[in-house]
């Protein structure tokens, strides 16, 4: 009996301590949203009609999942879009820099898991080879972004918005590029013959038995095929591919030759014939697919977060994120009370606003790239009219000089920092600048910066989530420590030279490049407001606020529209979702294609 008494009392007190704490809780979220509600961003949901000029129907939206996870899009067959944007990694991939077609490594099929960090994950993706002993020569130019709020980045009217140095901003357009792209997509690889000696892509085969014409177009040499970078030329009509060109040359499909590719491969299949004809009224066409493509990404959306919670009255934060997200809200240099503790401000919010909590501003922090982007190759990045990013473009001009030789490059390394936001505004008020990330879900994308060089390297966690908070409170670290000037530090101490215990700091961005605040709000004296020094606890509690105050999971599953976003187990063409195949090859056709 005298046991049986113990053990009430101690579950008294313990439900007495409970709802004390609850009580706590209770009181401090409303003393928070009391000395914060002229500052608490509301993220409002997207307007379709107006992103879109419509809201998709469900068949659309489904019709656009199955694109999205259908190694169809690849010329190899070895990659969809899914393989840089995994549910369980936030719609990004878990890399630093991906590989897309001719590439090995991460999951395949069915091994992808359904939510973060479950399953097969793809932290481990490399260059490989095309089954034909090709191999994949480069990484992608930059950390892969995650889907996830895109909607609220896109930008018909200016175009601009999208990718890390916002150059493109039409969603219907910026789609399609992956699939037209070599390094993406469409692959590097030289066309070759099949078992039987036979061009699949030939006039008149099994593919391209009649001619595709392509509307998201750009010109392209006639006598090498060689793509010229004239974006928005005239429709294209498609033929096939000769394996060889009039020079002689085996044939690499131009940007308007892979989608055509693509195209034809798609009207093989029933379902796609069937689908395209019930959501748009025609046949399977390129402007088609981005839209079922855009339609789809569009619905990748992260609003019920336990902030959105919070600031419609629910009492869904911890203790630590209330002060978290009060430093958060907080300018620099100010001080908030939260329960009785004063808290230092860190003035994130200054950046990371407009209710997606960033994704729209571009800054420079002197973060420093990764060696193997050819966006860090000094013959890649120095010379105005080679490659890509540097051609000069009729309505921009040409790209800025960004680089001073001796300072930002150097003689005597092939490295040169990637100039980001440049590349896309063609203003050298832009140099090494690069969008400022939305936070919502930023837990689940690790590695962090714009070439994901953020990755916790040196501490002993394999678990993933583990590995993620890590990193995120490394970047907290970074951002607080300011804009650093390592001559001028240097120079104040010979005996202790300045030295990056973050491992970010890039030293050849300049220090008059950094902004890691607004000028016009802070004025260049800014620099006076850093470093913010604050002690392990403060700083553990923004990074739980914004790892876990701003994290909704349902969004890995259920669309804006009640959509499924979930990778699929079988695709429409017969070919293995979602993610990869592993030397997949572009003699195959589509299993459940008719020729």
């Amino acid at each position: 009996m005298k046991k049986c008494c113990t053990l009430l009392v101690i579950l008294f007190l313990q439900s007495c301590q409970f709802g004390q704490s609850s009580f706590e809780v209770s009181k401090t979220s409303e003393e928070v949203r009391m000395k914060l509600k002229e500052v608490l961003p509301v993220l409002e949901r997207p307007n379709y009609d107006v992103i879109l000029g419509r809201t998709p129907s469900q068949k659309e939206l489904e019709l656009g999942r199955l694109i999205f996870n259908d190694t169809i899009l690849s010329r190899n067959n070895d990659v969809s879009c899914a393989t840089c944007h995994l549910t369980n990694h936030g719609l990004a991939d878990g890399n630093a820099l991906n590989v897309g077609t001719l590439g090995q490594g991460g999951p395949s099929g069915d091994d992808v898991g359904s939510a973060f960090a479950e399953g097969v994950l793809s932290v481990s993706r490399s260059t490989g080879e095309d089954g034909f002993g090709f191999v994949g020569p480069t990484f992608f130019f930059r950390n892969t972004l995650s889907t996830v709020n895109v909607a609220y980045r896109v930008n018909e009217a200016t175009d601009n918005g999208l990718f890390h140095d916002g150059r493109f901003g039409r969603i219907h357009f910026q789609v399609l590029l992956p699939i037209h792209t070599n390094v993406e997509i469409c692959g590097t690889n030289p066309i070759v013959l099949n078992e039987k000696g036979e061009n699949i892509f030939a006039e008149g085969g099994p593919l391209f038995d009649k001619p595709v014409t392509i509307n998201h177009s750009n010109s392209n040499d006639d006598y090498t095929g060689q793509d010229t970078g004239k974006f928005h030329a005239q429709p294209q009509i498609i033929k096939g591919i000769p394996y060889k060109r009039k020079d002689g040359s085996i044939s690499i499909p131009n940007r308007n030759e892979c989608l055509a590719i693509l195209v034809a491969k798609m009207r093989k299949v029933p379902y796609y014939q069937k689908t395209f004809q019930e959501v748009y009224g025609e046949d399977v066409t390129d402007l088609n697919i981005g839209r079922a493509i855009s339609s789809f990404v569009m619905t990748h959306v992260a609003l019920n977060t336990p902030y959105d919670k919070f600031v419609k009255g629910e009492n869904s934060l911890d203790a630590s994120q209330l002060r978290g997200l009060a430093m958060f809200m907080t300018p620099i240099g100010k001080e908030i009370e939260v329960g009785g503790k004063k808290l230092k401000g860190v003035g994130c919010i200054n950046c990371h606003d407009k209710g997606t909590f960033g994704g729209n501003g571009f800054a420079s922090l002197g973060v420093r790239s990764d060696s193997r982007s050819p966006l860090s190759r000094t013959d890649f990045s120095t010379n105005r009219n080679n490659g890509f990013f540097s051609r000069p473009r009729v309505q921009r001009g040409y790209l800025p000089n960004c680089h001073v030789l001796g300072s930002s490059a150097l003689e005597t390394t092939s490295y040169v920092p990637d100039i980001g936001r440049a590349n896309g505004s063609f203003n050298s008020d832009d140099c090494f600048k690069f969008r400022i990330p939305p936070l919502r879900n930023v837990i689940e994308t690790y590695p962090y910066f714009h070439h994901g060089t953020e990755r916790a390297l040196g501490r002993n966690e394999s678990d993933f989530e583990k590995r993620s908070l890590l990193a995120l409170k490394n970047v907290v670290a970074y951002h607080l420590r300011g804009p650093i000037n390592p001559q001028l530090y240097s120079a104040y101490d010979v005996q202790k030279p300045f030295f990056d215990d973050l491992y970010q700091k890039d030293f050849l961005v300049p220090y008059y490049a950094q902004n890691f605040i607004d000028y016009k709000l802070k004025g260049p004296n800014h620099v006076d407001l850093f470093p913010v020094t604050l002690d392990d606890e403060a700083i553990n509690d923004v990074v739980n606020f914004i790892a876990y105050g701003l994290w909704d999971k349902s969004s890995m599953s259920k669309g804006a529209l009640g959509n499924d976003v979930s990778h699929p187990k079988k695709v429409p063409s017969g070919l293995s979702p979602s993610i990869t195949r592993d030397n997949g090859k572009q003699t195959e056709l589509p299993p459940n294609g008719k020729y």
